[in-house]
């Protein structure tokens, strides 16, 4: 895996990253087994800085051979970076590059395979081994002529599938089968005259039941003539059974090509929920587009953006050149969805960021992130603002760049962000947790976690990200902890663990009111305990009950319904703190791991009533617990079905018994009965 290529593998390698460095004396590489589909991969070393890197190509067998050092940094394929993380731990960071061009043909087998083997070796003795193994397939992008020659194209919805269907056994002539390639002239002449009748040489199988022609072949009941189907012997759902259509002969060329955008006929209806964004372009409108992450964890560059659908992607890109970088077209004008257009407005803010690199190159006009802002009314936009945060900044190429990007949708009403609804009344699944601090009226913002800023996940980097409702989340981060007492740690971690929740109450609903205290629950806080109990000789070698991970539990409830969609509510917020023991007292210096976490946990709106032993114990009426079910005996008619209203079924099933009645007077019971009566009156 790359883990400079995609937000979600970033993650997982944060948190590999966090367990190593629980282990500080362990030396490895942190992942050292790597499946790579890209040019390039990245993995974390933990060690002394004397290490060098050797890379050695293993061929063709089974054993994976041991590390050595005989080698070099790079081979005629690959190359290998190390740089150190921060300058307090003995942590680096390790990329290991393709530096050569792949000529690939578009086929399902793998462009590139090959297996390689990165030694750490300290004093020219090998400590540890990192290796990937490279599958690497060609680009699915593809233009040109797939063939110069006419190709016939049959019309599939006539083209006949199996043209024999009475050819039942494969190799072997079939008897009566007059179409079967495999009967000779001599056997079709034993039953030349005896073919099976029916489309494409025979009809095998026997007229359905339904069908009205099989009641002079069958005994059929009287009430048949009413329920049978009128149709031809040959309309059958069976394997062969289509009829002769149509070719259609194509001369020109098919090219297949992959378009940037969807270009569409101009429009000038008005947007519903979940429809792209347009823009205007040469007289046609196409898809407003931005970078935005897909479902594997990648970023595409032309993704477009849905009416009413919030969006926050954060995108990583490896640059080889400063023209990599993702830049989106701001100079457009948009459709307002009622015929009109819309320019948006621009705030360019300018950041000149130094990575600390001596040597490098400067890349100028960086796009770090665009905070798209849509401002709506019914089915219409009133207004677009974005704001656009451009930096210059040093990097030494090849290296990964992060960019943000952010779509909101504000009603006209509620342009600032802290009116934004999480729902009307109860919670939407993925809307932010509306949270407040203060008296009244009550100060809105989020609940927040971690969102690591770069892969070296260190705290200071990183930027919250809101608690969105109803998804269980897990973060955390990296602290650096320089010349620090056991004392300090222990504030310094909490203080940094309560700084994303600096609120004491939560919204019980997603419009709660700031001025009613009622609508508000309030977050139930359980401090963690840094005095000692028990054995306590401890806390003379280490740093006891340090908080590392902060834990919010969140109660949700269905409390109502609103036109039959249910609405859900918090009800409750705890937030606890787990610890752990620091391996230091004073003049501490490590690499500390932090994290945070959030559960929803769903609960009954009240209590379930207490169930009597009686009750338990008597199921014979329990339709769950018996196979014979006696309510249930005329189910349409009974308050359990629920498929269509009570009036509807009811007037049906009058329906069905007026025409059981009409088929026993008119059928032959009822004649014999009254023939029955006549011979008895004579």
């Amino acid at each position: 895996m790359d883990v400079t290529g995609s937000p979600l593998l970033l993650w997982a390698a944060c948190a590999l990253l966090v367990t190593a460095i629980g282990a500080q004396n362990m030396a490895g590489f942190f992942p050292s087994r790597i499946l790579l589909s890209g040019p390039t991969a990245t993995s974390y070393f933990v060690g002394n800085a004397s290490v060098n890197l050797y890379l050695d190509v293993i061929g063709n067998t089974s054993i994976v051979p041991e590390p050595n050092c005989n080698g070099n940094s790079s081979t005629e394929n690959w190359a290998s970076f190390l740089e150190s993380v921060t300058s307090t731990t003995n942590l680096y960071k390790v990329t290991v590059t393709l530096n050569t061009t792949l000529s690939c043909v578009l086929d399902k087998t793998p462009c590139f395979v090959e297996a390689i083997q990165v030694s750490a070796c300290e004093s020219n003795v090998p400590i540890a081994s990192l290796l990937i193994q490279a599958e690497i397939y060609s680009n699915t992008t593809f233009t040109g002529n797939v063939s110069d020659n006419a190709t016939v194209i049959p019309t599939q919805a006539y083209q006949p599938l199996g043209p024999c269907p009475c050819n039942l056994t494969a190799g072997a002539c079939d008897i009566g089968c007059c179409c079967d390639q495999e009967c000779t002239s001599s056997l079709r002449e034993l039953f030349n005259g005896f073919c099976y009748t029916g489309v494409f040489g025979g009809n095998v199988t026997p007229p359905f039941d339904q069908l009205c022609s099989v009641e002079q072949i069958k005994r059929a009941p009287d009430w048949f003539p009413f329920l049978c189907v009128q149709s031809s012997i040959d309309n059958s759902p069976f394997l062969g059974y289509f009829f002769q259509g149509s070719t259609v002969s194509v001369t020109q060329p098919y090219t297949f090509s992959v378009s940037s955008q969807t270009i569409v006929q101009a429009s000038v209806n008005p947007y519903k929920q979940g429809d792209p964004i347009l823009v205007q372009q040469n007289g046609y409108y196409v898809y407003l587009t931005i970078p935005q992450q897909s479902t594997n964890g990648g970023c595409e560059s032309n993704a477009p953006v849905a009416y009413l659908q919030n969006v926050v992607s954060t995108c990583v890109t490896y640059l080889k050149t400063c023209a990599d970088v993702l830049t989106p077209n701001f100079n457009v004008t948009v459709q307002d969805g009622k015929g009109g257009s819309i320019t948006p407005q621009i705030v360019i803010q300018n950041n000149t960021v130094d990575s600390g690199t001596v040597s490098g190159i400067q890349c100028l006009g960086i796009i770090s992130s665009a905070n798209y802002t849509f401002i709506w009314e019914s089915n219409t936009l009133r207004g677009i603002n974005i704001t656009v945060l451009i930096e210059n900044i040093n990097l030494t190429l090849p290296a990964p760049l992060t960019q943000q990007f952010a779509v909101t949708f504000l009603t006209s009403d509620n342009i600032n962000a802290s009116d934004v609804l999480s729902g009307n009344p109860g919670y939407q699944v993925g809307k932010p947790v509306i949270a407040a601090s203060g008296s009244l009226p009550l100060n809105k913002m989020t609940l927040n976690l971690w969102k690591p800023g770069n892969s070296l996940c260190l705290c200071s980097s990183a930027s919250p990200t809101p608690v969105l409702y109803g998804q269980n989340s897990y973060s955390g981060c990296i602290l650096q902890v320089v010349n620090e007492d056991c004392n300090q740690i222990r504030e310094n971690v909490t203080a940094l663990l309560k700084s994303f929740v600096p609120v004491s109450y939560i919204a019980m609903s997603g419009n709660s009111k700031t001025t009613d205290l009622t609508e508000w629950v309030s977050i139930i806080y359980e401090e963690s305990n840094s005095t000692c109990l028990g054995d306590c000789a401890a806390q003379n070698v280490m740093c006891l009950n340090v908080p590392v991970n902060m834990n919010i539990q969140i109660l949700t409830a269905v409390t109502g319904a609103v036109e039959g969609i249910p609405q859900e509510e918090i009800i409750g917020v705890k937030i606890s703190f787990s610890t752990v023991n620091v391996d230091c007292i004073t003049s501490c210096t490590l690499s500390l791991p932090i994290s945070s976490s959030v559960q929803f946990i769903k609960v009954p709106a009240q209590a379930t009533p207490r169930v009597s032993s009686f009750q338990i114990n008597y199921t014979e009426y329990d339709c769950e617990k018996n196979d014979v079910c006696w309510q249930q005996l005329a189910y349409p008619l009974t308050q359990y079905y629920t498929g269509e209203p009570h009036h509807l079924t009811l007037a049906k099933g009058m329906i069905l018994v007026f025409f059981f009645i009409v088929a026993s007077v008119l059928g032959g019971p009822w004649n014999r009965i009254r023939k029955a009566w006549t011979i008895k009156a004579f």
